[in-house]
């Protein structure tokens, strides 16, 4: 056994540190091991499996076994300020002995011991003279200790004010980040009263996904420090500004004189983000909206106040671009209502309650059905019915929309090998779900599955699918089209889908959506606008369905400018798959029929 002493950095080139299992512990080109107190080095265990010993190897020849609990390498820190006062202190007494010795100190004080003859008289003399070294050596020593002590005492006080201000602020924008909002707007609460209040607004960005998918992430950080730099140009100087996550931003108002001052400076926070950011790829543009809280008519706590905020800060952005609210009371109950359906919604897929309704799709050239598209249907036992349009977002926000998508598919797919050969099934996937590259495995699977043909299949997406994420978009779209399934547009006019991306994803078919086709009967833009839809799916060879069809003159109008499909109440509403059977015979009966299967006169 033998210890190594000392405190000290110590390299090693090209070691190896193992475990006896074989399992790496380090591996670098270059080790640094730092000493902190002693170690022992046994060779007389190196043998054994013991986990606690490890094993370095030092350019692969070399071979030592060492505590893995006190992993250190010890060697004497030369550099250290206690080593150089060691070094003084003993350099001092061996130069002090040599002299004595040179100078014969020795004798000569034997001599003056000598013409003494009072024994305590020498004793006095002999600690005064010992006593004085040791002060100017102990003097020597704290004065170097102090100034020493005194360094590291700034070097801690300015590291620790670094360390402060790095943790209050964003590394990014090098605004307050949400910590020091938080201290802040808790010291601004306590202040604050009917007469004095204050004001919390909550903004949110869109459009930074946008920005990333089509110019990266560099594009993103610059454009947040450019809108950061905006808001600061227009706060007071008594204002706070913080960046609180990643697209969203908090401000602080700790006096404002009546609720026109948040307004107003909500209002110039939209116009200036009106303007396009510069980035190095070109410009770039972003929407907001900003939600308003005021303590302490909304809140007296800061968890309240920004909670609130928050609330109506969602209000906003569901409103629509550029939107700026108040909270109000009854957005409490719009989230707790929001709550309540995330709930039930999970135990519905749990327990597999939500259905499958079918729409039939039907030749404007023939008059009759080519095939029906699956829409989801909820009826709650407590709330009764809740439209798609309510939970299919919540589905999307939380992450079940996979999970229901699945389901519904495989349910669609069950009840559509029931139908006729040549009618196809058409299903809507949500942009979500294609975010996931394996989504065109698992539908490829779930065909397999219930003999259902791919080729009966059309798959209809949004153009938003395009924008969010096309790399992930095209490969299930391809993987789906490669194994013989058919691709739709669905909603085509309404989104940011590019002529090029309609040759990218290679579609076979393109939905007008019913926005347009509601208002052929009294709008010349709307007539316009589905004309050029037929003409450039027409072009391209694709087939149009027009959604929404519900009167005979809407029908006379596609039919005449060559649309190719129509799907509407002018045919039928959605019906369970138990109404499909009398679907299948309305042309005897000669009229549509309802959700509930049965036939009713067309609306005139």
């Amino acid at each position: 056994m033998r210890e190594l002493a000392g405190r000290s950095n110590t390299t090693f080139a090209g070691s190896t540190l193992s475990r006896p299992d074989g399992s790496l512990l380090l591996a670098k080109p270059v080790l640094t091991f730092r000493n902190l107190r002693n170690i022992w080095l046994s060779q007389q265990t190196c043998g054994g499996q013991d986990p606690r010993w490890a094993t370095l190897r030092c350019d692969g020849s070399t071979e030592m076994r060492i505590s893995t609990q006190r992993l250190r390498v010890l060697h004497f820190d030369w550099r250290s300020s206690a080593t150089r006062d060691f070094i003084a202190l003993f350099g001092g007494v061996v130069l002090a002995s040599f002299l004595a010795h040179f100078y014969g100190l020795g004798p000569r004080l034997a001599q003056l011991g000598q013409s003494y003859v009072d024994p305590i008289l020498d004793d006095i003399i002999f600690i005064v003279f010992v006593a004085f070294l040791l002060s100017i050596g102990l003097t020597i020593f704290s004065v170097r200790r102090y100034r020493e002590l005194a360094r590291r005492i700034d070097a801690q006080t300015i590291t620790e004010g670094e360390v402060r201000d790095l943790a209050g602020h964003d590394p990014l924008t090098g605004l307050p980040n949400r910590r020091l909002f938080d201290d802040t707007l808790d010291v601004c609460v306590g202040l604050a009263t009917d007469t004095h209040q204050v004001a919390v607004l909550m903004i949110g960005l869109d459009g930074l996904k946008r920005i990333k998918d089509t110019h990266g992430h560099a594009a993103v950080d610059k454009a947040l420090c450019e809108f950061a730099t905006r808001l600061a140009d227009i706060l007071r100087k008594d204002d706070l500004l913080a960046r609180t996550g990643g697209d969203e931003f908090g401000i602080v108002l700790p006096n404002i004189s009546s609720l026109e001052d948040p307004a107003n400076l909500a209002r110039r926070i939209v116009v200036s983000a009106a303007d396009s950011l510069a980035i190095e790829a070109g410009a770039a543009e972003l929407s907001l909206g900003i939600g308003i809280a005021i303590a302490p008519l909304d809140g007296v706590t800061p968890h309240e106040l920004v909670r609130r905020a928050e609330r109506a800060l969602y209000r906003a952005q569901s409103d629509g671009r550029s939107r700026i609210r108040f909270f109000e009371p009854d957005m409490d109950m719009h989230v707790e209502r929001r709550i309540n359906i995330e709930r039930e919604l999970r135990s519905a897929i749990a327990t597999d309650i939500i259905e499958p309704h079918y729409q039939p799709m039907v030749s404007l050239a023939s008059n009759r059905i080519v095939g029906f598209e699956a829409l989801a249907r909820w009826e709650n036992k407590t709330s009764g019915y809740i439209p798609p349009d309510v939970f299919i977002p919540i589905a999307e926000e939380t992450g079940l929309i996979n999970a229901l998508g699945d389901q519904l598919f495989r349910r669609a797919c069950l009840d559509a090998t029931a139908w006729p050969k040549t009618f196809s099934l058409a299903f809507n996937i949500s942009p979500v779900q294609l975010r996931d590259s394996a989504l065109g495995e698992r539908i490829i699977s779930v065909l397999e599955q219930t003999g259902f043909s791919p080729r009966r299949l059309e798959i209809e997406i949004t153009e938003s699918a395009f924008v969010e994420r096309s790399g992930a978009a095209k490969t299930v779209i391809d993987a789906l089209r490669q194994a013989g399934v058919r691709i739709a547009l669905d909603d085509f006019g309404t989104g940011y889908a590019t002529l090029s991306q309609l040759l990218l994803f290679r579609l076979d078919k393109i939905k007008i959506d019913r926005s347009f086709v509601s208002h052929l009967d009294d709008s010349t833009e709307c007539r316009v606008i589905v004309r050029a839809i037929i003409g450039l799916a027409q072009g391209l060879g694709l087939t149009t369905t027009a959604e929404g069809v519900e009167d005979e003159r809407q029908l006379v109008y596609l039919v005449s400018n060559g649309c190719t499909e129509g799907q509407g109440y002018l045919f039928s509403g959605p019906v369970p798959a138990g109404g499909i059977p009398a679907l299948l015979n309305r042309e005897a009966s000669g009229g549509p029929v309802t959700e509930d299967g049965a036939v009713r006169e067309p609306t005139r």
